[in-house]
């Protein structure tokens, strides 16, 4: 399924040199990534948890500029392209040209569709999570162990919960889902191939949680390699999907559903009877468990890609009206 002569990234101007048109976008990345790293650093004894409210609100002013400043400088100035570099619709701005009746409905579609795709495929993709550790827990490994779920284990307050679910959904995932799909995976797939810039877009999005991994999870040593697989996946994943859809809003949906619901439901596993294995095996059977995991949910998505590309495109609303009565 190719869609780059169908719906073609945005960017009117020519690009003269592919190789450093690459380079120019490398380094608005590395702006960004390095930017942002700099502030997990200086900001790691200031801020509370990552579900506190000073973490949110910190996330909510500074994250827009880190990620978009410099996509939207290099484009506007440097480019000196027009409007956004990101496609918000799949045929740019269909209102253009539907009569009221048509944008009510396509608004209506919009809204139902992008909410449905992002719950389902943030039900698919927890039931694998849970499978997956339930039976990587009950493997054996650990002795006799116990799952259960928790509810809000580490959100102090309700107001707390409120501003997380905004920032997850209107921040965190807007911002992201702008930058590494719309932006990175676009612009990238105007000079390499499709499967290409999803790749790259999805090792730069592992890679920029690096620093939130380390500083704020505090996760060490070989632990950072599920860790980042688990990132790198769902990148691929989502990448995959605005692929299929090119609906930018279908990929904000998912990415903002799925982080809520992993922050509000947990689950654990207590050892009744210890039975350590050793570190090397334990990471070992933790990492294949993300490779696992992260291949199923891809191999979902390609099950499902006509469904997605019908109702992630809003295929079936008519693009003009159908007819036109003129009075004089």
């Amino acid at each position: 399924m190719s869609l780059q002569d169908e719906f073609p990234p945005r960017g009117e101007k020519e690009i003269e040199d592919s190789q450093r048109f690459i380079i120019e976008l490398l380094g608005v990345i590395f702006i960004s990534i390095l930017t942002w790293a700099i502030f997990r650093l200086a900001t790691k004894d200031i801020f509370g948890s990552v579900n506190s409210i000073s973490f949110n609100i910190a996330y909510i002013l500074v994250a827009p500029i880190v990620f978009l400043g410099p996509a939207m400088y290099y484009w506007l100035k440097h480019r000196k392209e027009e409007g956004l570099p990101v496609r918000l619709f799949v045929n740019d701005s269909p209102q253009a040209s539907l009569t009221e009746q048509a944008v009510e409905t396509f608004t209506g579609r919009m809204v139902k569709y992008v909410l449905l795709i992002g719950i389902l495929l943030t039900i698919v993709n927890y039931l694998l999570n849970l499978t997956s550790y339930w039976w990587t827990l009950n493997s054996g490994i650990y002795g006799e162990t116990e799952t259960y779920f928790t509810w809000m284990e580490n959100i102090d307050s309700i107001p707390a919960y409120i501003i997380l679910v905004f920032t997850y959904i209107a921040i965190v995932a807007t911002v992201e889902e702008f930058f590494f799909r719309g932006f990175i995976q676009d612009q990238f797939t105007r000079v390499i191939e499709t499967w290409q810039s999803i790749l790259i877009s999805a090792a730069i999005f592992s890679m920029t949680h690096i620093p939130i991994a380390i500083f704020i999870y505090e996760i060490e040593g070989l632990w950072l390699l599920p860790a980042l697989i688990d990132w790198f996946g769902f990148g691929l994943a989502a990448g995959y999907v605005y692929h299929i859809t090119r609906n930018i809003w279908v990929v904000v949906a998912w990415h903002g559903i799925w982080n809520v619901t992993v922050s509000t439901i947990g689950i654990s596993g207590r050892v009744l009877v210890s039975d350590t294995p050793s570190p090397g095996l334990e990471t070992f059977v933790w990492t294949l468990e993300s490779v696992m995991v992260n291949a199923l949910m891809l191999l979902c998505i390609y099950i499902a890609r006509d469904y997605l590309a019908e109702f992630g495109r809003f295929e079936k609303i008519a693009s003009t009206p159908e007819s036109i009565e003129v009075k004089l």
